[in-house]
Parts: C-alpha cells; sequence; structure tokens
C-alpha cells in the first residue's frame, strides 16, 4: 500500500486515534496526560513568575527579602518543570518519592556545607538539613520493615454474565 504524502498525517492520525484505546489499557497513565493547552498555560506561568523575578529586582526591596522572594519563585518555577516537563505528575510513585529523596539530601549537603564553610552563619539550618536527611530515610526504612504491600486480588463477580 503506498501512502501519498498529503495523506501521510491524516494516515498518522487514524492510526492514533484506532489504537488509543488499547494503548490507555495498557498503559492507564496515558488518559491522564495533558494536551498541548495545559503545557502552554505552565510556560505562561513560568514566564510570569520570571518577569516578577525581573521585575524585582528594578524595585527597591530589601536583600533579605529579595533573596527569600527569589528563593521562593525558584522553588515553585523547580516544581512546575519537574512535575509537567518530566513528567513527574504522572509518573509512577516510586519515580516521585526516589527524587524528593535525592532533592532533600543534595538540599541537606549543600546546607551543611554552608554551615560548616562559614558562608552561612545560621548554625539552625543544621537542624533542617538533619530533619531533610532523617524524614525521608526514616519512612524508607519504616517501609521495608513492615514489607511489602499485600497483592489485591481480583474477584469473580458473585453474579454470572448474564445477571
Amino acid at each position: 500500500m503506498r501512502v501519498e504524502a498529503g495523506g501521510t498525517s491524516g494516515a498518522i492520525e487514524q492510526t492514533a486515534r484506532q489504537t488509543e484505546p488499547q494503548a490507555v489499557a495498557q498503559e492507564p497513565e496515558l488518559a491522564a496526560h495533558p494536551g498541548p493547552k495545559q503545557y502552554v498555560l505552565v510556560a505562561v506561568w513560568l514566564a510570569l513568575a520570571t518577569a516578577i523575578e525581573v521585575a524585582w529586582y528594578y524595585l527597591d526591596v530589601p536583600h533579605g527579602l529579595f533573596a527569600a522572594l527569589l528563593l521562593v519563585l525558584a522553588f515553585i518555577k523547580f516544581s512546575l518543570v519537574v512535575l509537567w516537563f518530566m513528567h513527574l505528575r504522572f509518573d509512577s510513585r516510586i519515580f516521585r518519592r526516589l527524587f524528593i529523596t535525592g532533592l532533600a539530601l543534595a538540599l541537606s549537603v549543600y546546607l551543611i556545607v554552608l554551615v560548616i564553610f562559614g558562608a552561612l552563619k545560621a548554625p539552625w539550618l543544621l537542624v533542617v538539613a538533619f530533619f531533610l536527611l532523617v524524614v525521608p530515610l526514616g519512612a524508607l526504612l519504616l517501609r521495608f520493615r513492615r514489607g511489602p504491600a499485600p497483592a489485591v486480588e481480583a474477584r469473580a463477580p458473585a453474579h454470572g454474565p448474564g445477571h
């Protein structure tokens, strides 16, 4: 069968429509994926957050407040990129947990190094770093201690297929 150049996109779209139910049945997370409209909306929010950051630079904002506001916006932007564009929002929970644990570990090491070498004169940040390390690792150890979750059995309906 020969497909003409103009009909290629139509054939692809038709194949996609025909195979979508089977693909969603095999991979249920495909049903929850957003369309281009949601990605554009997230990109607009990211651009708006960047514009706010630039505007704050030109305003007369105290340095400490400016740094704190930039950190908050950086965290929001980072979260949006990771959740939407890296698809962490639609992936398995284990990927989310691994990512958050790695992020907590990285932040903890960063804070510890800043405090140890005197870049930050706030020893209370060591307490924050401690909790960033202990809470995820403690939750992980508790999960391993309990063992695997019990398997859920599929039960047949009480009535036959004709009822």
